[in-house]
């Protein structure tokens, strides 16, 4: 019986596989990079990838896989002409200066032969404003994964910074990237920066982003990047947040600040409790190396069977 199981998944993943060949923009991280096996925590991220130096250093590593990059509004040095100021640029606020702007850092990765995926951090909504037409214009080149993300929403603990018109730029990113994985949060304020060591989401928090995610009928990937300090104080909040995100193929992004106050145990147990195929860990490696994932699920047979036979049935529904 489980061999009969076995050859009907994969004859059904074939199936998916050959109908969708062709789609090619945006790939889903999990196929992209075949060597995680449903495990996203083994994905290897680069942070601040947000100069020349930079993004060479990250491209010329084997082991990363993911660029995170900031995208303000500034200047481009070292270039001349009205179109070097006010342009999409990586960069991180307060800084409005950078030798590298967004159209040359994705056209830099489709030339590495678009071998790491990427996540665009849009720091202000003009900035993504700015933006659209440098995605529009590159868009079919992008073969590989691409996160557009933004805090749309206000969150802990009682965050002051300014959340992006949640509704700008959930309408833009699906419009003009509607394979990319949508990455939207919650302003926080927490960390050695805000002298802040306690703090949680609350159902409140996970309620809104969840209303207005449903308010704009989104359907494409999202991922939910949470901070690790206040994701791990109140694990049944999270899990109700994924539970509750019935519209769309869901999953978390743990992120975390130098400094930042984690009780790694608690954090390895949300992990664990949510599911290895559903979390992508981009923390400092001092903590990543605290926790502890060794127990941590992943798909079995069943549920590979069933996912197989779910998509299968998306897939000829559609083409009906």
């Amino acid at each position: 019986m489980t061999g009969i199981m076995i050859a009907t998944t994969i004859a059904l993943l074939a199936v998916i596989q050959a109908a969708t060949c062709n789609v090619t923009v945006s790939p889903d991280p999990r196929n992209f990079f075949p060597g995680v096996k449903d495990n996203l925590t083994r994905i290897v991220w680069a942070h601040a990838v947000n100069s020349l130096a930079e993004l060479e250093k990250a491209l010329s590593s084997a082991d990363i896989m993911m660029l995170e990059a900031d995208v303000t509004l500034g200047k481009l040095n070292n270039a001349t002409g009205s179109n070097s100021t006010d342009i999409p640029i990586m960069a991180h606020p307060p800084n409005t200066e950078s030798d590298l702007s967004l159209e040359n850092f994705l056209n830099i990765n489709i030339e590495n032969n678009g071998t790491k995926g990427i996540k665009l951090d849009f720091k202000s909504i003009e900035a993504f404003e700015k933006s659209k037409e440098v995605l529009k214009n590159l868009r079919h080149g992008l073969k590989f994964p691409i996160f557009l993300n933004a805090d749309i929403i206000s969150g802990p603990v009682n965050a002051t910074a300014t959340p992006l018109d949640a509704k700008a730029f959930l309408q833009g990113a699906t419009k003009i990237m509607p394979e990319c994985t949508l990455s939207v949060g919650w302003t926080t304020r927490y960390g050695k920066e805000s002298n802040i060591t306690e703090g949680r989401y609350s159902i409140e928090h996970i309620n809104k982003m969840i209303d207005v995610l449903k308010g704009n009928h989104i359907s494409q990937p999202v991922t939910y990047p949470v901070r690790a300090g206040l994701a791990a104080n109140d694990i049944d909040v999270i899990k109700i947040l994924l539970k509750n995100t019935t519209f769309t193929n869901a999953t978390l992004t743990i992120w975390s600040s130098e400094g930042d106050s984690v009780d790694a145990a608690q954090l390895s147990k949300l992990i664990k409790s949510v599911g290895v195929d559903k979390v992508y860990v981009d923390v400092p490696q001092d903590l990543k190396s605290r926790l502890d994932l060794s127990a941590a699920s992943t798909f079995s047979s069943a549920s590979l069977m069933s996912l197989g036979m779910s998509l299968a049935l998306l897939l000829l529904s559609r083409m009906l």
